[in-house]
């Protein structure tokens, strides 16, 4: 059996963000921690990584950055076995992050741009010089945009497993790689295609900008000021005692198929992969970014990064391709046929809308010997971290099953957010109902943008609401116990009522009465639409 622990922060001692043992208790029952804890435990005893350390991460209600801390495994193996002077995986285990540098890299470029230093629609050359003339463009092309390369648009080869290797590459090697061109697999900006090469780019406009390095700027900006202590760049910014080794996967089937991989040396490409952490500097890092999207975003400090640019980060910019299910494809999970997911690319962070699962940001890692994932609920903050020690090691698929079963076992703890009307959208519902059922002309008057008489006028109106109250079934008197705040609420701006009625299609399904109200886009906004028609509601 694989070494295994499973930890708490009401159980361990004093370490970031400790919280009270009945918050854990209320939050991650430990029924649900055992089989969270069983899922990485599982992939250890099948030889599908060496070994892993893994973490929840506390969404915007919680205080503490970690409820609950697991590790399997062991931080180095020689011959299938534990090597001499190295201990299991734990909470203090420092991996390779790998591509979660990424976002990072992006976070950088966007406090620069902030700053009025940069802006995301210049071209590459115009910080980069050595970058001029290096992409291979059409006549009419114009060469990538910052912009375009943060989204992974440029048109670029994808370079895994390729730049994987390239982390050494110093400036002068970069430039001449550059000057012997790239490649391209579409129009610049007409497409998604994963590029390491471009991240390296980003990382060299850094360099440029600053007149530092990407390195120093990172940890000057964020891991600093966040209290990132135990990431950093090599092995000698970090504890070594704690470095979990990575693995490659030899062609064999048990544990004997673990083997070494010697560390490389920061370079131009660490700007897309260099970065070392532990599962509680990457879940404090995860908040930060989250925390953009909380409810309460507003009046929280914005540290350093500003709140509007870190949800620019989490936003979809650049779709990316999926196949489609097929036609006759049945499943009540989702609300459709068509695709599972939609999935696309932010600035330096994926982005995923799944039917169960609402909105989740994430971004994977990759490396020789490395694979690591983090992902959290854009809705709740609530998230998962996972870093594995072996190459190809399934972290993104555990940590999403790890998430779905907490959705699933306690559904409030990932539950979306419902969408809030203003509070003017509110008092024009209350107005409208008020009109609807009474037809007073001055509710009308007050509350009628003066396209709402030009579009259908009041008698029309009045004449569409009794047709429909006629089909659904219903009486004039069910409008009058309807209240603004008992409105479906499809935006800020827009509320839906639906009365059951006791009408039927020729069909035999039952008829209900709805009523749309959509306000206009002013600040002092009025009904610019007023709808009430019949609708078959399953």
């Amino acid at each position: 059996m694989p070494e295994t622990s499973l930890t708490s922060p009401a159980t361990r001692s004093a370490t970031r963000s400790d919280a009270p043992a009945a918050a854990l208790v209320d939050a991650l029952p430990a029924p649900v921690l055992a089989t969270i804890a069983g899922l990485f435990e599982t992939a250890v005893a099948e030889h599908r990584t060496s070994g892993v350390t893994w973490a929840i991460i506390g969404g915007h209600g919680h205080d503490q950055a970690v409820l609950a801390h697991g590790a399997a495994g062991h931080r180095q193996l020689d011959g299938g076995r534990p090597a001499e002077g190295t201990g299991p995986m734990d909470r203090a285990t420092v991996s390779r992050i790998a591509s979660m540098t990424k976002s990072f890299t992006a976070a950088t470029i966007l406090a620069l741009r902030d700053e009025g230093r940069l802006s995301l629609e210049d071209p590459i050359s115009a910080h980069v010089p050595e970058a001029a003339g290096a992409f291979d463009l059409a006549p009419d092309e114009r060469e990538p945009t910052l912009r375009q390369l943060l989204t992974m648009s440029a048109g670029l080869v994808t370079d895994n497993p390729w730049g994987d290797r390239q982390e050494a590459m110093t400036r002068e090697e970069f430039a001449a790689t550059l000057r012997g061109g790239l490649g391209h697999v579409h129009q610049v900006g007409s497409g998604f295609e994963y590029s390491n090469t471009g991240f390296a780019l980003l990382g060299r406009v850094i360099d440029e900008v600053t007149g530092s390095d990407y390195a120093s700027e990172i940890r000057r900006r964020f891991l600093a000021p966040l209290g990132l202590d135990a990431t950093g760049w090599s092995a000698e910014e970090i504890d070594e005692q704690h470095l979990a080794t990575g693995h490659r996967l030899a062609d064999r089937t048990d544990a004997t198929r673990f083997e070494p991989v010697p560390l490389d040396s920061p370079g131009v490409y660490g700007a897309m992969a260099g970065l070392f952490s532990t599962v509680d500097d990457v879940a404090a890092w995860a908040r930060f970014l989250a925390a953009a999207d909380a409810p309460d975003a507003a009046s929280r400090e914005a540290g350093p990064l500003a709140t509007a640019s870190r949800r620019e980060m989490q936003q979809l910019h650049r779709h990316h391709p999926l196949p489609a299910l097929p036609a006759d494809f049945e499943d009540p999970a989702l609300l459709s046929p068509g695709f599972e997911r939609v999935r696309g690319y932010g600035f330096g962070l994926v982005v995923e809308h799944f039917p169960d699962l609402g909105d989740v940001v994430s971004h994977s890692g990759g490396y020789p010997g490395y694979g690591s994932f983090m992902v959290w609920h854009r809705d709740s903050g609530v998230g998962v971290v996972a870093l594995a020690n072996s190459k190809y090691a399934p972290a993104t698929s555990l940590s999403m099953q790890a998430l779905r079963l907490l959705q699933r076992e306690l559904p409030a703890l990932l539950a979306r957010r419902p969408l809030e009307a203003a509070p003017r959208t509110l008092e024009a519902g209350d107005a409208a109902l008020t009109w609807l059922h009474g037809g007073e002309e001055a509710v009308a008057d007050s509350w009628f943008a003066d396209t709402m008489d030009l579009d259908v006028s009041r008698a029309e109106r009045r004449r569409r609401l009794e047709a429909a109250l006629a089909t659904a079934g219903l009486e004039a008197s069910a409008i009058a116990a309807l209240r603004a705040q008992d409105a479906e609420v499809l935006s800020r701006a827009r509320l839906r009522w639906t009365v059951r009625g006791s009408g039927t299609t020729a069909a035999g399904h039952p008829l209900s009465l709805r009523i749309e109200l959509l306000m206009d886009p002013r600040g002092s906004a009025l009904i610019q639409s007023l709808d009430t028609i019949a609708v078959a509601v399953g």
